[in-house]
C-alpha cells in the first residue's frame, strides 16, 4: 500500500485540546517495515506531527503526561532510518535533508545514532547498485522481514549515480560536522559516528576530505602550518607532541580514529599524509597509540594493496623492530597488518630479499605458538587459519602455489638448530593440517619429515610430533591412512614404553583411533611383533567392560536357563505340570529373595545379552539352597515364601505384594498348605 496511502486510511493523530492521541502503537511497526517511502513526506508530515507532540509535551502541567507526549516525538523522529531505506526521492530532497541531519547533530545528541545509521543506508544502497562486488549485507538497512514478500529492493545504476552526486554536493558541510562532533564527542558516542564519517568519505572527493584531516592536525598542532606540502609528505617533518604528555597521546589516538575512517576512497594524496602520520605514531610509547596506529595502517593495507608492494620492506623492518603488544586486541590488530603483507610475500613477491623478510613474520608467529597465554596462542591460531585460508582461495603467479609456497616455508623450520623453533613449526603444520586435510597427499614428504624427528630424544619436540599425529590420524579418512599407516605404528611405538610426559597415553589414544578407523587386523598385520604386548593391551582397555559384561552373562546365566532345558525332556502329565508350576514359584521365591537381600541387589543382577535382568548365582552354585548357612536369609525367605501363598484348601493362590506390604502383613502363622507339604517332598527327592 505504501507508507501514505496506509497512514491516510490509519493515521497517528494529536489531540492538542485534551492531549490525547491515536494509533502510536504503529510506530514500531513502521521503523521496522516501511521501506521505498519518500523523504519529503518524513519531513513534512512526520516531522511536523513529531513538533506538534514536542509543543504539547511543554503545554501541558501533569509531569507524566508530558513526558509521555515528548516521548512519543522522539519515537516519531526516530523513524528516519526507515525513510531513508530505499528512498524514492533521494536526489530531489536530500539538500533539504541534509540541513534537518545537521540540524539534528548539533543540537539534539539522542538523535546522532538515527542520523548515522540513516546516512549509511542511503550511501550503501547506492553504491551496491554501482559496486556488483558490494555485498547488500554492508548496507544497514535490514531486509530480512521483506523475505516473506519474495523482494528486495535495488536502485537502478541511473538512480544510484544520480543519487550519489546528490550525496556528495552535501557531504563537504556534514563532514566537517561529524568529524567535530567525533573528536568532541565521548568514546561511547564516537563509536556510531565513524560508519557515517566512512560512508560519506567513501563517496566524497578526497581533495575534500583532505582538507577535514589536514584542519584537524593543525588544530592539534601535530603539523605546522607553513610549508604544509613537504612537511605531510614526510615522516620526519611531522611535529610530535610531548611523548610523556597524557593528553597528547588521547588526540593521537582521536587523529588515528578519524583517519581509518577516512581511507576509504582516498587518493595518493591523502594516503601519503595519514600513512605518514601512522608510522610516527609508532614512536610512541604508549600502547594504547599503537593499537590505534595497527587498526589504520592495516585499513591502509586493505584499501591500497599497491602499498604492501611499494613499502613491503620498510614495514617488515617497522613491524619487526617494535616489541609485540601484550593487549589481545593490539596483537590482533598487529597480526591483520601481518596477514597483508604476508599474502603480498607469497603470492607475488619473487625476490630473494622480499622472501626472506617474510619468514621474520612467521618467526614471530611461530614463536607465539609456544606461548604460555591461551589467548596470545589463540591469536597466531588464528592468522595461521586465515593465511592459509586467504592463500588457497586465491590464484597465483609462478610456478609454486602460494599455499605449498607457505607449508615450504614453515617445513624449513624443521631443519634448525633450535628445538622450541622445531616444535612451534610442527605445531604451526599441526593447524594448517586440520584446516586442510589434504594436505598430508598435497605435500608428500610432510609425513615422512615430521615422523623422522620422532627420532630426536628432545621432549618438546616429541610432544609436539605426537600432537600432530593425533590431528591426523583424526582428520584422515580410514582409506588414506591405509597409505602411511605401517610408517606411522613405526615410528610411534617406540615411545609407548615411555610413561613420562604422558607420551604411552599419547601413543595409546592414537592406536585407539587407529583401531577404529582402520580395524583391528590391519592395525596387527603392521604392528612389530615386541610391541604386540601394547596393543593387546590396547585392545583389552577398548574391549574390556564390554568383554567383561559378555563374560560375565554366560557365567552367570541361572542353571534352569534355556541352555539346560532341552537336556531332559518327559511327558507333560499332570503330575509332571503340578512339578514344573511349583519349580516355577521356586524359581520367582528364589529371584525376589536374591533380589531383596540387603546391600546385595547391585552385585546380584547381571544384563543379558537379549536385555533381561537375570539373577547372578554363581556366589551359590555348588549349593543345593542357597539359603544354607544363612539362617537369617533363610528364615527371611521362608516368610517371604509364606507370604506368596495363601492356606486354605490346598488350592494355590499367587500373591504380587510389594516389600512395603509384606512388612505390613500379619504375624499369625499360617498353617502349610497341601502344596507346601508336596513342595517339601519334591526338595528332599
Amino acid at each position: 500500500m505504501g507508507i501514505e496511502r496506509f497512514l491516510t486510511l490509519v493515521p497517528i493523530s494529536l489531540n492538542e485540546h485534551s492531549y490525547t492521541y491515536s494509533n502510536i502503537w504503529l510506530v514500531p511497526i513502521l521503523k521496522q517495515y516501511v521501506t521505498g517511502a519518500s523523504l519529503a513526506y518524513y519531513m513534512e508530515h512526520i516531522m511536523s506531527l513529531a513538533k506538534s507532540f514536542k509543543k504539547a509535551s511543554q503545554k501541558v502541567k501533569k509531569p507524566g503526561i508530558s513526558q509521555d507526549l515528548l516521548a512519543c516525538a522522539y519515537e516519531l523522529w526516530g523513524l528516519l532510518p526507515s525513510f531513508c531505506r530505499h528512498a524514492t526521492d533521494t536526489h530531489q530532497h536530500f539538500t533539504r535533508l541534509s540541513d534537518v541531519l545537521v540540524t539534528f547533530l548539533k543540537k539534539d545528541p539522542s538523535m546522532h545514532q538515527n542520523v548515522s545509521t540513516a546516512l549509511q543506508i542511503l550511501v550503501n544502497e547506492n553504491k551496491a547498485a554501482l559496486i556488483p562486488k558490494k555485498s547488500m549485507e554492508d548496507c544497514h538497512a535490514e531486509y530480512d522481514f521483506l523475505s516473506e514478500f519474495g523482494m528486495q529492493p535495488t536502485y537502478s545504476k541511473k538512480a544510484a549515480t544520480k543519487n550519489i552526486k546528490s550525496l556528495v554536493s552535501c557531504s563537504n558541510q556534514l563532514l566537517y560536522v561529524l568529524s567535530d562532533l567525533f573528536i568532541s564527542s565521548l568514546p561511547e558516542t564516537r563509536f556510531c559516528l565513524k560508519g557515517a564519517i566512512g560512508c560519506l568519505a567513501s563517496v566524497t572527493d578526497s581533495s575534500v576530505t583532505k582538507e577535514v584531516f589536514v584542519s584537524l592536525l593543525k588544530s592539534f598542532q601535530f603539523v605546522d602550518c607553513e610549508g604544509e606540502g613537504e612537511i605531510l609528505t614526510s615522516p620526519a617533518g611531522v611535529v610530535d607532541s610531548d611523548q610523556n604528555d597524557l593528553k597528547g597521546y588521547s588526540q593521537r589516538c582521536l587523529i588515528l580514529e578519524l583517519a581509518y575512517c577516512l581511507v576509504q576512497g582516498a587518493k595518493d594524496n591523502l594516503i601519503e599524509i595519514i600513512y605518514n602520520f601512522t608510522i610516527h605514531s609508532f614512536q610512541a610509547t604508549d600502547e594504547s597509540v599503537h593499537h590505534e596506529a595497527y587498526n589504520t595502517l592495516c585499513k591502509i593495507l586493505e584499501e591500497n594493496p599497491c602499498l604492501s608492494s611499494a613499502r613491503y620492506i620498510e614495514l617488515i623492518d617497522l613491524l619487526h623492530g617494535l616489541k609485540p603488544p601484550t593487549s589481545i586486541a593490539s596483537l590482533r590488530s598487529r597480526y591483520a597488518c601481518f596477514h597483508m603483507l604476508m599474502v603480498h610475500a607469497v603470492k607475488v613477491s619473487l625476490e630473494e630479499e622480499e622472501n626472506s623478510k617474510a619468514f621474520l613474520i612467521l618467526n614471530e608467529i611461530i614463536l607465539t605458538l609456544k606461548d604460555g597465554k591461551d589467548e596470545t596462542r589463540k591469536e597466531a591460531y588464528d592468522y595461521l587459519l586465515n593465511i592459509s585460508s586467504t592463500l588457497r582461495d586465491s590464484s597465483f603467479i609462478g610456478s609454486i602455489e602460494p599455499y605449498h609456497k607457505l607449508v615450504s616455508m614453515i617445513m624449513g623450520y624443521l631443519s634448525g638448530s633450535s628445538p622450541h623453533i622445531k616444535s612451534g613449526a610442527v605445531s604451526a603444520l599441526s593447524v594448517l593440517l586440520y584446516k586442510d586435510t589434504n594436505l598430508p597427499i598435497s605435500v608428500s614428504d610432510l609425513v615422512p619429515s615430521l615422523l623422522s624427528l620422532l627420532q630426536t630424544k628432545d621432549v618438546e619436540i616429541i610432544k609436539a610430533v605426537l600432537g600432530f599425529v593425533k590431528v591426523m590420524v583424526s582428520s584422515l579418512e580410514a582409506r588414506e591412512l591405509q597409505n602411511i599407516l605401517s610408517e606411522v605404528i613405526t615410528e610411534i611405538l617406540p615411545w609407548s614404553s615411555v610413561s613420562r610426559n604422558h607420551f604411552k597415553s599419547k601413543v595409546t589414544v592414537i592406536f585407539e583411533i587407529l583401531l577404529r578407523k582402520c580395524g583391528s587386523a590391519a592395525v596387527k598385520l603392521v604392528t612389530p611383533e615386541k610391541y604386540k604386548v601394547f596393543l593387546k593391551t590396547v585392545l583389552e582397555n577398548r574391549h574390556g567392560k564390554s568383554s567383561e559384561a559378555v563374560t560375565n552373562d554366560t557365567k552367570n546365566m541361572p542353571e534352569d536357563s534355556s541352555a539346560k532345558r532341552p537336556e531332559r525332556r518327559k511327558p507333560e502329565n499332570s503330575d509332571n505340570l503340578e512339578k514344573n508350576s511349583l519349580k516355577d514359584n521356586k524359581r520367582k521365591r528364589d529371584k525376589k529373595f536374591e533380589t531383596d537381600m540387603p546391600g546385595q541387589k547391585g552385585s546380584l543382577m547381571s544384563t543379558s545379552n537379549d536385555g533381561l535382568r537375570l539373577p547372578k548365582r554363581s556366589r551359590y552354585s555348588n549349593d543345593k539352597n542357597p539359603n544354607v548357612g544363612r539362617p537369617e536369609e533363610s528364615e527371611k525367605g521362608k516368610k517371604s515364601w509364606n507370604k506368596s501363598f495363601t492356606g486354605g484348601g490346598g488350592k494355590r493362590k499367587v500373591k504380587v505384594t510389594s516389600t512395603g506390604k509384606d512388612k505390613a502383613a500379619s504375624h499369625v502363622p499360617i498353617q502349610p498348605s497341601k502344596s507346601h507339604k508336596l513342595q517339601r517332598k519334591f526338595k528332599r527327592n
